[in-house]
């Protein structure tokens, strides 16, 4: 098996970097943070792993002491569950009435605001769907209903009620309310990073990134007119003129999986079980709420490069790669997408965390890329170069980049056989969250920007292993990692799933 990281202990190279224990702390240099987990994966004994003081019994020995001799197969008929065993045990008058006891409780704590029953809360109880029916796909417009159902008699999706239809008013609350409404549903559904923008006349987002048309089909025009929702034809997609703010998504992804790569290229992509949730559960909230959005939040059916969205709004910096951008929380490892919206939310402004910077002395995606797609420029440039000695349609001016050559790229990966993705595993940035080195090396490279330096920790990732090989798709099985292969308490600061830094 091969190794998937170095066995350079922590003290080694904290000393190596300048750091005395006494500024960390002597208990955390005691044992090394970084093993050989060829030993690891032999210890588990084909067992998942649990913690170190949870100890094995044997066979049929639970903490529950069981009498075989009396045990005998249950007749799972009658539970408490049924209204007929609460009628049997406390009498049918009470079982009869329990319900629209319960119906009255809701009403009054409804009507009183309790917590737990305020207008959000109600929001939340019944807007979080596992996933559109199985005869809904979601539209530029909203959810759309196959026609086949609807001719058989089945009735068109809606989600859930409005406002108006539930006969109450809309919910009304200031931008930064608006906006950390969101944050919370989205991150409950799924949502790693949000970030919000404007999209009113003045702004630049409508008069210079919103795209002219629709990715891949130049006869379909993006536009704005004063209509209640928004709708499209052949020709074009409609925004409504009341829909002046966007919202961007980060959906997490596979970090191990991305390391696979190229052999396993597409799988690394688990952003979808994400996305299952949180597209339909924020179209049924913002619903619920008395607004809506548009755009398909899919590649195809963005009005903008999502890419541009992220960066404009803060949740990513630019990359060297032009294929994905860099959050300081997962590197590269997710996907975006981004609606349009009539609720009224808070921009939030772009970031420096040195991400960008660094790329201009690591170029680890681009010594790796196979195709050789990725630019090894040592400064991004203004001018956008020829490909394969042709003018360049592809790409838009205006921005200072490492410009990438999508049109190999995608070509290679066809060729190839797999989805490739292979920058995404070598990336720097693709790093898991919990050696206390990885948070010092981020916060150097956001606050110090040392060439000499960034190009040290960029070479580190290959002395520890970092980066992609075939040889760890069949790794991958061997390791106890996160559930959906992402750690989503890199995000959380409260709740007591980590220290606040």
């Amino acid at each position: 098996m091969q190794k998937f990281h170095s066995t350079v202990s922590r003290r080694d190279f904290m000393k190596f970097m300048g750091i005395t224990a006494a500024g960390l702390g002597a208990a955390g240099l005691v044992a090394p943070a970084f093993h050989d987990l060829d030993e690891l994966a032999a210890s588990t004994k084909g067992n998942q792993r649990r913690p170190w003081y949870v100890k094995e019994r044997e066979f049929y020995n639970p903490t529950v002491e069981t009498d075989w001799a009396v045990m005998q197969r249950r007749d799972p008929t009658n539970t408490g569950q049924q209204t007929e065993m609460w009628a049997k045990y406390y009498g049918q008058k009470r079982a009869d009435e329990a319900s629209a006891k319960g119906a009255a409780n809701v009403k009054q704590w409804t009507a009183n605001k309790e917590p737990g029953f305020t207008y959000r809360a109600l929001a939340l109880q019944k807007s979080v769907t596992r996933g559109w029916p199985a005869y809904v796909s979601l539209g530029w417009g909203g959810p759309t209903t196959n026609g086949t159902w609807t001719k058989g008699g089945g009735k068109a999706y809606t989600g859930v009620q409005s406002p108006e239809e539930r006969g109450e008013a809309k919910w009304t609350g200031t931008p930064e309310e608006n906006s950390q409404l969101m944050n919370a549903f989205m991150r409950y559904c799924g949502n790693a990073i949000s970030g919000y923008g404007p999209l009113d006349t003045d702004s630049r987002e409508y008069k210079q990134i919103i795209s002219t048309n629709i990715k891949h089909n130049a006869a379909q025009k993006v536009v704005f007119e004063d209509v209640p929702a928004g709708y499209e034809t052949s020709t074009k997609r409609v925004i409504p003129t009341s829909h002046q703010y966007y919202l961007v998504n980060w959906e997490m992804m596979s970090h191990d999986l991305s390391r696979t790569t190229p052999a396993q290229g597409g799988l690394f992509n688990s952003s979808d079980h994400v996305a299952t949730i949180l597209k339909p559960s924020t179209f049924n909230f913002l619903r619920y709420l008395g607004y809506g959005y548009v755009g398909g939040g899919s590649d195809d059916g963005t009005p903008f490069v999502e890419g541009a969205s992220a960066i404009l709004t803060g949740v990513c910096e630019g990359s060297r790669n032009n294929v994905f951008s860099l959050t300081p929380e997962y590197g590269p490892i997710g996907r975006l997408h981004n609606y349009v919206t009539n609720l009224p939310l808070a921009a939030t402004k772009p970031i420096d965390a040195g991400m960008f910077k660094f790329c201009y002395t690591c170029g680890k995606c681009a010594n790796n890329c196979p195709s050789g797609s990725i630019s090894t420029a040592s400064e991004p440039t203004w001018e956008i170069p020829d490909i394969n000695g042709i003018p360049s349609t592809m790409h838009n001016r205006g921005t200072k980049e490492f410009w990438s050559d999508g049109a190999l790229c995608r070509m290679w990966r066809t060729e190839y056989g797999t989805s490739c993705n292979k920058c995404w595993g070598e990336c720097t940035f693709t790093t898991n969250s919990r050696a206390m080195v990885h948070s010092m090396i981020k916060t150097t490279i956001a606050t110090a920007s040392i060439s000499p330096l960034n190009s040290f920790f960029a070479k580190m990732g290959d002395t520890f292993g970092y980066g992609t090989d075939d040889q760890k798709a069949e790794e991958w099985w061997d390791y106890s990692l996160p559930i959906l292969g992402f750690d989503s308490t890199v995000v959380a600061f409260d709740g007591g799933y980590r220290k606040t830094l």
